[in-house]
């Protein structure tokens, strides 16, 4: 009789961590977004990529160290096929994205479209697809970011995407998933002092969510570029190009959209 009473507590016990397992495994669902601005408003920031809009972006180009400005080539921008593709210029630094000139106030719900096929087993440098929103009025450096990466260092065979976030001075990272190339669209979400990273590979329909991270509600900025180098690297070599391309930035919804003053 007590063996009997002790698996069934054993399969009771079998089954709650099973459920609190898949919950978790299920938990993909992008947090909803209330008494955004109408569709109409936001659809004018929308972008296709089919060429530059002054109107939406700036180029980025921010450096981490000396070495890097000293030995340092702007990456080439060019829209083909509905498609901006940014490709890094090889014997050098390189790096090139676009930021927006625009700001979101309040909650916030936001998507883009990428692709990155690595290469492997590169020397002497390493790859780096980034999107990020950040705090728009705080100084380079200081600024509480939340970043999406898919990324690879030198010599690797296979490709990492994850999520990071840079919340009051501390970085906080969520664990790193493999993944051969990317193919999908990133994701961010903001509601309140929460904001959610998400990812969704081409041909799926749900969403899997990366990290949640507390941070503040102040106006925040979206931006995203490519890169052959990780912030700390004092050397480079790259003797081949990355490339990848974006496309379909969306604002699935948004409390407010603030525009710099010109």
């Amino acid at each position: 009789m007590q063996i009997g009473y002790l698996k069934f507590i054993i399969d009771i016990l079998l089954i709650t961590f099973l459920g609190a397992v898949l919950s978790c495994a299920t938990d993909k669902a992008p947090l909803q977004i209330e008494n955004s601005l109408p569709q109409d408003e936001l659809a004018y920031y929308n972008d296709s990529f089919d060429k530059m809009r002054e109107d939406l972006w700036d180029r980025a180009g921010y450096l981490y160290r000396e070495e890097q400005v000293q030995n340092f080539k702007q990456a080439d921008l060019r829209f083909d096929n509905g498609k901006l593709i940014i490709r890094t210029k090889t014997g050098s630094y390189s790096k090139g994205g676009l930021g927006s000139n625009f700001a979101f106030r309040g909650d916030f719900d936001i998507q883009i479209d990428c692709r990155i096929d690595f290469l492997k087993s590169t020397s002497g440098m390493d790859q780096i697809l980034s999107i990020v929103v950040t705090d728009k009025n705080s100084a380079i450096g200081q600024a509480n970011s939340v970043f999406i990466n898919l990324y690879m260092a030198e010599g690797g065979l296979q490709g990492r995407l994850n999520s990071r976030g840079f919340i009051n001075g501390v970085w906080n990272n969520a664990k790193p998933e493999i993944t051969e190339n990317f193919n999908g669209t990133l994701r961010f979400v903001r509601k309140g002092r929460e904001i959610s990273s998400f990812y969704q590979k081409r041909g799926q329909s749900a969403w899997t969510k990366i990290l949640t991270l507390k941070a503040n509600t102040d106006d925040m900025i979206f931006g995203f570029h490519l890169r052959n180098f990780f912030s700390k690297r004092t050397s480079i070599q790259a003797d081949r190009a990355l490339s990848a391309e974006f496309d379909n930035f969306k604002i699935n919804a948004a409390h407010e959209i603030i525009e710099n003053e010109i």
